[in-house]
């Protein structure tokens, strides 16, 4: 399989068009990539200027809930960049594309 990784910049649903490719794991299932994807968000929030010096960290991707109105992605991934670093505790989510190689 092959998960592709999506940032928001905030929520997913928010401006949908513009959220930007920011990695691509394969696997036989979303559990065999949930390390390398967890790793591929916090190096992604670590590597934006306006988070640079912060401590990152993101939460296991979990499947989207039928409740959002985001059809596009598969599973959702929260990114977190950590106080005291960072000015407040900002979450960023990721969304996830699941595809069949």
């Amino acid at each position: 399989m092959k998960y592709t990784l999506y940032c928001s910049f905030g929520k997913l649903e928010h401006n949908a068009g513009s959220h930007e490719l920011a990695a691509v794991e394969h696997g036989s299932d979303i559990y065999d990539v949930t390390d390398a994807l967890v790793r591929d968000v916090t190096e992604d929030l670590a590597e934006m200027s306006e988070y640079a010096g912060c401590k990152t960290t993101a939460f296991a991707p979990e499947p989207v809930q039928p409740f959002r109105k985001i059809k596009r992605y598969d599973y959702v991934m929260t990114g977190q960049v950590i106080p005291p670093n960072a000015p407040q505790n900002i979450l960023i989510e990721y969304g996830i594309v699941e595809e069949s190689e």
